[in-house]
């Protein structure tokens, strides 16, 4: 994956500290890309039940949410670095387990030991990049997001290039496990930023100091500015994350699109994602971060109401891109507004976030639950409350922005 000349520039330490947790981010949504069109050939290797795929995709997430907000926690001492690198080890170990795997409960295992250590790997690592730039949340968090977009698109072109090499997908798992061992080695010569919430390491575990990282954490859940953009970002994610993830069966079971031809669509939708987050970079240099949404989100409530009266296959799938482009920023700005909200405790704000999320998985628990009950079209139509949710309580951007 890397030459010996890039080799040679990352070990003499050469590559600039951001660059690389951008490469960590890289990684984390190719492994996401790869795991997503790897799961049917490991479904039909390991002979996994429906039941058991549910279980796979959803347990780990469910226990990380019970762990991960005390390793942000732990992020905001001088902890931070070995977190991120003990993550990116487990990681890197849990991929091999993967790929050796004969078995449901290895590969489950291997799953749920992998989720909290890509909050410490990844979360982290986001964290201390927004540390590098104050004032710049939106934007740091735009390049970031660019990255992802790479990775999330090459991860099922080189899984479809391995099987048309009749490789299997085992050898997948093991090139991921040596990209996220060296980009472990990467970090560690490199010296993370400090910030007033750091204590050394032996003291960041002192029963005096724990206790003062909950009173920083109690201080923060009674900051109404902070949860406000939580809650936001909770909300925005239903035109994001979830409207993706039922684009394809929408696609298949309201407007007729046959799966082939509902793949192709998705994969529009993420190539649009691409785009607009690569013209989202040059855009936040002009216009402030909180216009973008207010203005995006707006037109994303007519563009999606379009979207769900349109009778025409062709004119679905145009409105589709415009979908994507309509919620260009959402992300990125409301993210960095909550870094924004609390400095120099990022890993506090990671912790807070991972908990919302909690919102998050209620609100698709909802989603789902309406279409059992009234049908997908009518559940569809509940994803309007994201872009509302933005357009009504967004402020406006400030002069300093």
């Amino acid at each position: 994956m890397f030459n010996d000349k890039i080799t040679a520039k990352i070990t003499r330490g050469t590559l600039s500290l951001a660059l690389v947790f951008l490469l960590i981010e890289f990684f984390d949504e190719l492994h996401y890309g790869i795991q997503t069109a790897v799961l049917p050939a490991l479904r039909a290797d390991l002979g996994l039940s429906y039941a058991q795929i549910g279980l796979l995709l959803g347990l780990p997430k469910v226990i990380g949410t019970l762990i991960e907000p005390l390793l942000m926690l732990l992020g905001d001492t001088a902890l931070r670095k070995r977190l991120v690198l003990g993550g990116g080890l487990v990681i890197g170990l849990s991929l091999v387990l993967v790929a050796s795997a004969s078995s449901f409960p290895v590969v489950l295992f291997a799953f749920i030991v992998s989720y909290p250590a890509s909050g410490a790997f990844v979360s982290l690592s986001q964290a201390t990049l927004m540390d590098l730039n104050p004032g710049r949340e939106p934007q740091g968090m735009a390049r970031w997001s660019v990255a992802g977009s790479f990775g999330n698109l090459l991860g099922p072109l080189l899984v479809a290039g391995g099987f048309a090499l009749a490789l299997g997908w085992r050898w997948v798992y093991l090139a991921l496990a040596l990209f996220a061992l060296l980009l472990t080695l990467v970090v560690l010569p490199r010296p993370f930023p400090t910030h007033p919430a750091a204590q050394t390491a032996t003291e960041a575990t002192k029963p005096g100091k724990l206790r003062e990282i909950l009173d920083n954490l109690w201080a923060m859940i009674r900051d109404l500015r902070l949860l406000r953009w939580l809650a936001l970002l909770e909300l925005s994610d239903l035109m994001l994350d979830v409207f993706t993830g039922y684009a394809a069966l929408y696609l298949t079971d309201v407007a007729g699109f046959t799966p082939a031809q509902a793949s192709l669509a998705v994969g529009a939708l993420m190539l649009a994602s691409l785009a607009s987050d690569l013209v989202l970079i040059p855009l936040l240099e002009r216009v402030p971060g909180r216009t973008v949404v207010r203005l995006s989100a707006t037109a994303s409530i007519f563009i999606y109401a379009a979207w769900l009266l349109a009778p025409w296959p062709l004119a679905k799938l145009v409105l589709l891109v415009a979908v994507r482009f309509s919620t260009i920023g959402w992300y990125q700005v409301l993210m960095g507004e909550a870094y924004a909200a609390a400095p120099g405790r990022s890993g506090t704000v990671m912790a807070l976030t991972s908990a919302a999320g909690i919102l998050g998985g209620g609100l698709i628990w909802l989603v789902g639950w309406t279409a059992g009950l009234a049908g997908l079209p009518v559940a569809m139509g509940l994803l309007l409350l994201g872009p509302l949710s933005l357009a009504l309580f967004v402020p406006k951007a400030t002069i300093k922005q």
